[in-house]
């Protein structure tokens, strides 16, 4: 690799061709070479907390699978180091050297191939490549913008040293690699056929809400999303005054870019959803947009094969589903899945002890795995937290499925209701009303029911014509709803509570 003068300067390490900015502060620990587990298949990436766009629009698929694996090596280095060391290097700025070997960077980061000159050359990229990224307040508002290298220094080995590479970041960097509260997991294995930056960028984004009850991302402006999939482009206008960014030629992104990428996403073999786009409009302008996630209807990919069976069955036992474990697997590693059981079991061992056995095993699993895949550890965990969590899920979700038969048990009475008083009503009107609804799409479809004659036992063909009614001719179907209780289900919640009240001694 070639040595530049501005801003490299040169190392006292004849080991290492080195490509530095000026660094007061020395590293406080060794460095070794990095042994990457054979287990890893996941690693983590930024989240909407923070945003990180290059600046430079040259950023590459390949670039971007790099710049994702050296934040795992770091990450993964200081998974290994004692937690005062952490906080030391956290609190006091200090600057961390890693060492890897090409393989290992290589395998990580999923490049086919062993075109170790483009990785040199990807990796200088990275060295000049420039970052900017937004740090958000709670309430989202932008609270920094910041701007920075990526890299500090880049060595790469020569003589017995060769095939190793060295590098650091400003600290500024490090703050968002080290954040776990700021980091989703990202399936390895869903790279392959994921061609383009787009694509790959859109996997990012989207598949780490996988986990959210909604099944959906965050709706976020247009041209953040155009960010973080293209960075720096022609789609997106800054007005250099006041800073604020405007979308030019959504459509032609959303036809050349955003389609292909949605494409590739959705054939990708490894992924059991599809990303179905929202967007979201301002007038004639759409200003933001949200994906949804939406199964795949295809035979499901199974359990995941390399998941140990014990694992698999301790899953099954505590009462996940195939298809919830499937989400799992995309979602989190299988290490992160078994350090949550080991830590459920630590727990079960105290709630005992306490004499408050666990009693929803899989909610409680639930609530660890969401903090040990945010990265927490230890007494990070906050397990007391977790068992309030868990009390309070439960509480809703037995107030959800209340108010859920109370919803059924109130549309039973409209049906019930609304039957009696049509079978009630003046015949001649009743038959009318009939026989415009069999001439009709809508009766036509329900022919097969209607064939077997208007009575109040025949409920699909009665529920096709009351649906019928109520869109086209509103009037007549409110009046087979007389009652307050008939028509608002907090009226007939309050109307049924009174006719227990009158029926208690």
């Amino acid at each position: 690799m070639k040595k530049q003068d501005k801003p490299a300067i040169d190392r006292p390490d004849p080991d290492f061709e080195t490509r530095s900015r000026a660094q007061d502060q020395p590293s406080l620990f060794a460095t070794e070479d990095l042994i990457i587990p054979d287990g890893i298949r996941s690693y983590r990436k930024a989240v909407s907390a923070i945003h990180v766009v290059p600046v430079n629009s040259s950023h590459t698929l390949h670039t971007s699978k790099l710049f994702d694996a050296c934040i795992l090596i770091a990450q993964l280095d200081f998974k290994l180091r004692p937690r005062d060391q952490v906080a030391r290097i956290k609190t006091e700025r200090i600057s961390i050297t890693f060492e890897t070997r090409i393989t290992d960077l290589v395998r990580l980061a999923g490049i086919p191939g062993k075109n170790y000159k483009r990785i040199y050359e990807d990796l200088d990229f990275l060295f000049e490549m420039i970052l900017k990224w937004n740090v958000l307040d709670e309430d989202a508002a932008v609270a920094f913008e910041m701007k920075s290298h990526f890299f500090t220094m880049l060595g790469i080995g020569v003589g017995h040293k060769r095939g190793a590479i060295r590098f650091s970041f400003h600290p500024d960097v490090m703050d968002i690699v080290l954040e776990p509260s700021n980091w989703a997991t990202l399936s390895l294995k869903a790279m392959d056929g994921l061609g383009t930056l787009p694509s790959y960028a859109l996997y990012q984004q989207t598949f780490r809400y996988l986990g959210t009850t909604a099944k959906c991302t965050a709706s976020l402006p247009t041209e953040t999303w155009i960010d973080l999939l293209l960075g720096p482009s022609r789609y997106v206008k800054t007005d250099p005054a006041t800073g604020k960014k405007t979308v030019t030629s959504y459509g032609d992104f959303k036809r050349r870019v955003l389609n292909d990428a949605i494409t590739r996403v959705n054939e990708a073999k490894a992924l059991n959803y599809t990303l179905r786009l929202d967007e979201k409009r301002a007038g004639n302008r759409v200003s933001k947009l949200q994906f949804f996630f939406i199964p795949k209807k295809q035979a499901s990919l199974g359990l995941p094969l390399t998941w140990p069976e014990d694992g698999l069955k301790l899953l099954t036992n505590m009462g996940f589903s195939e298809a919830e474990i499937n989400d799992m697997s995309q979602s989190d590693s299988y290490e992160v899945i078994a350090e949550s059981l080991t830590r459920l079991k630590a727990a079960e061992v105290r709630a005992r002890e306490r004499g408050k056995p666990i009693t929803s095993r899989k909610a409680y699993f639930s609530g660890i795995l969401s903090r040990v895949s945010q990265g927490a550890t230890g007494a990070d965990l906050e397990i007391d937290r977790v068992e309030e969590e868990v009390r309070i899920q439960a509480e809703a979700k037995a107030d959800k499925e209340r108010q859920e038969r109370q919803r059924e048990a109130f549309e039973k009475h409209q049906s019930d209701v609304s039957t009696q008083r049509l079978f009630a009503m003046d015949a001649n009107l009743r038959d009318a009303l009939f026989a415009r609804f069999e001439g009709t799409p809508e009766g036509k479809k329900a022919r097969v029911f209607i064939d077997k004659g208007w009575t109040p036992r025949n409920t699909p063909a009665v529920a096709s014509f009351k649906n019928w009614l109520k869109e086209s001719n509103n009037e007549v179907y409110l009046s087979l709803l007389q009652e307050p209780e008939d028509r608002s289900f907090d009226s007939w919640v309050a109307w049924r509570l009174e006719a227990l009240a009158n029926q208690s001694p």
